[in-house]
């Protein structure tokens, strides 16, 4: 009888043994698995200067979201906002070592070194639509830039495309129709803009977005030149009650990327990567159009915004006092060979009279 025990106690040891066994390898297998899946991932960073929920984040991230699901998880996207990865003004830069993969960035921040990108911020986009400004871009231009960069030393980073075109419009604290009434106003102005504004008798003002709020509530400007969304999101329109559509230029950013990093990419998802930078333009862009409208629409009950648009006769007057800064920029062209290149571009969607 105590054999029998024995054997009994025995048997069932065994059984617990294996019970116990089997247990132990479920558990282990499925820990295993997220980090198999874990190192066959590449994470790639994604730097913006923009905020945390602001448009631009939130639109490019519903974009990078369908790239990740494209490639099966295979590829992820680290958001990185208020260039807490890298500062604003050197995105190129940390986009070309590697820092981040891609940014969505302000190319006219290294027109100092790049002449060529000040084209923005130039009258010469004559048809007076974003869709001539995106023609340009799509037919050559964003070609024409990125040999600029490689040519600054940048060969790491590549243009995608257009991801914001809004047309600059003028907020001030008066009615502002023609650029006679701009006369002594102090506006917070880009680039070649700011030039022209000085030459009507205004003082432009050099400043960062982030900066021009303050400025505004202490009197140091009392007038800013931007995208009529970007007035709105960050309330400079509550004390700006008057803008006014000049019609010369549009706001572009640009969706940036490196290239070289998709070697670290799975060979079956390169493709849908690279093609995918470009539909991130697509995708801000025209999401940032509807946010556009939807500000316009909403300013006057919001804010007491009105809005003016200038007649055909005042056009002509806001053209004419921007030709100057427009004739400046085209005789650089014949000792620049990218600002030729790219104004042959402009110039085949905006005739240059």
């Amino acid at each position: 009888m105590a054999n029998r025990f024995c054997r009994v106690v025995l048997e069932g040891m065994k059984k617990t043994a294996f019970s116990v066994a089997v247990s132990l390898a479920a558990v282990l297998g499925s820990a295993h698995a997220p980090t198999v899946v874990a190192q066959n991932q590449t994470v790639l960073k994604a730097a913006f200067y923009q905020p945390a929920g602001h448009p631009i984040v939130e639109l490019a991230k519903e974009s990078l979201t369908k790239i990740e699901k494209a490639t099966d998880g295979r590829v992820k996207f680290s958001i990185h906002a208020s260039s807490t990865l890298i500062p604003t003004a050197e995105m190129a830069s940390g986009v070309d070592d590697g820092t981040a993969f891609m940014a969505i960035w302000y190319m006219p921040y290294m027109s100092k070194t790049i002449p060529l990108f000040d084209i923005e911020t130039i009258p010469v986009w004559t048809a007076g639509t974003c869709k001539a400004i995106i023609d340009a871009y799509d037919a050559g231009l964003n070609d024409v830039y990125t040999e600029a960069l490689k040519r600054q030393g940048l060969a790491n980073v590549k243009v995608a495309g257009v991801s914001e075109c809004l047309p600059r419009v003028l907020a001030a604290r008066r009615e502002v129709r023609t650029p006679a009434d701009a006369k002594g106003l102090k506006v917070r102005s880009v680039g070649a803009e700011a030039e022209m504004f000085k030459f009507i008798g205004a003082s432009p003002v050099n400043m960062t977005m982030d900066q021009a709020y303050e400025a505004l509530s202490r009197g140091i400007v009392d007038g800013i030149t931007n995208g009529f969304m970007m007035l709105y999101e960050r309330s400079h329109l509550e004390p700006l009650k008057h803008v006014t559509n000049m019609n010369l230029t549009s706001v572009l950013m640009h969706v940036i990327y490196n290239p070289s990093m998709l070697a670290k990419v799975d060979p079956r998802d390169r493709q849908a990567v690279e093609k995918g930078m470009r539909e991130v333009a697509e995708h801000v862009r025209a999401g940032l159009d509807k946010r556009n409208a939807e500000t316009i629409a909403s300013a006057g009950s919001k804010f007491g915004t009105r809005i003016y648009q200038p007649s055909e006769s005042e056009r002509k007057e806001w053209t004419a006092a921007a030709q100057a800064s427009r004739k400046a920029f085209e005789a650089k062209a014949a000792n620049d060979p990218l600002i030729k290149k790219g104004l042959t571009y402009v110039h085949q969607f905006n005739p240059k009279d």
